[in-house]
């Protein structure tokens, strides 16, 4: 079944020595990701890179190119070092590091991650000076983006979750904000490590922070009219899923403007006057969405459940229709 999803553009990039294994890890873990967290963000990640995503160009000098076809357009980035700087270009000490530069410029998210893989030591004087100038890089680079280190495979997994799950829920958080009014990304301000966390854990060890989220879904059938003509039907659907191993009880929905006001026209069947006794761990309920025309296409649904130990959550996110 479809679903609406933000989809966010991710800038890989790193130097010519960044093992290929790694970075097919970093794809696959993006695609797990999205499988199984789009549709409860939302969001939707899509990552790209000079091997893939550029296409031969000409008009100025080639780090020019690449920036105008997919680095001014990505909405955060993720950077791999491993042992070498990489390849001066006109103005930075590399293409990485230029890239670096215009990502934070633009006010968006960059990710900075060392690769501290066990591997052959470093023995050339060019390979020596590399890492030096690496080393010197990167410590500048603390005060504007995250820097971690990852030492084994499952560690950079972890990594790639970790950064992925901070981006979507910002992401969430722009878009709701969206409802009242635009937010600047320079305002939100850079990925700092301390904001990068599993989440917000209970007293009994349960990650909350993924709670019980809504979402809409919209599935499409094919059907004829009085006339012969072939027309295609949509139909939407509000759902509740839960992600806790633990059941949630007592949860009721409203629908929210942008100031905060209830609204009753965004569904015209009454789904806001569902009451959910109990639903199981990592359950999920679905509603019918009935509009008409007029009706909004979009609204806050904010979610009031209570988790096993018996304490209260909300959880907000927009819904569309359109």
């Amino acid at each position: 079944m479809s679903y609406s999803a933000l989809v966010t553009q991710i800038l890989l990039s790193s130097p010519s020595d960044l093992d290929s294994g790694h970075r097919q890890i970093i794809l696959d873990q993006t695609r797990s990701w999205n499988a199984d967290h789009g549709r409860i963000y939302g969001v939707h990640f899509s990552v790209v890179d000079w091997k893939d995503n550029a296409a031969a160009g000409v008009g100025d000098y080639a780090q020019a190119v690449l920036n105008a076809q997919i680095v001014d357009e990505s909405d955060a980035g993720l950077v791999v070092f491993t042992d070498r700087m990489g390849t001066p270009t006109r103005d930075f000490p590399s293409g990485t590091a230029e890239e670096i530069d215009l990502l934070l410029g633009l006010g968006r998210d960059v990710a900075v991650l060392r690769n501290e893989c066990p591997r052959p030591p470093i023995t050339t004087p060019d390979g020596l000076r590399q890492k030096q100038a690496l080393d010197r890089y990167v410590e500048s680079l603390y005060a504007g983006a995250l820097v971690k280190s990852y030492t084994t495979l499952d560690e950079l997994r972890r990594e790639i979750d970790l950064v992925l799950s901070f981006l979507a829920r910002k992401q969430r958080r722009e878009a709701d904000a969206g409802l009242t009014e635009p937010v600047d990304d320079r305002e939100v301000g850079p990925i700092r490590p301390e904001t990068l966390t599993n989440a917000t854990v209970s007293a009994g060890g349960e990650v909350l922070e993924r709670g019980l989220w809504p979402r809409v879904e919209v599935s499409e059938s094919s059907v004829t009219d009085s006339r012969g003509r072939l027309r295609t039907r949509r139909r939407w659907s509000l759902v509740l899923e839960s992600t806790l191993s633990t059941p949630v009880s007592d949860i009721s929905l409203r629908f929210e403007d942008g100031a905060g006001a209830v609204v009753d026209d965004f569904d015209l069947g009454r789904t806001a006057d569902q009451h959910i006794e109990l639903l199981p761990p990592r359950g999920s309920v679905s509603f019918p969405l009935i509009q008409a025309f007029g009706s909004r296409s979009q609204a806050m649904c904010v979610v009031t459940w209570h988790d096993a130990e018996g304490v209260e959550h909300e959880t907000r996110a927009s819904v569309r229709t359109g």
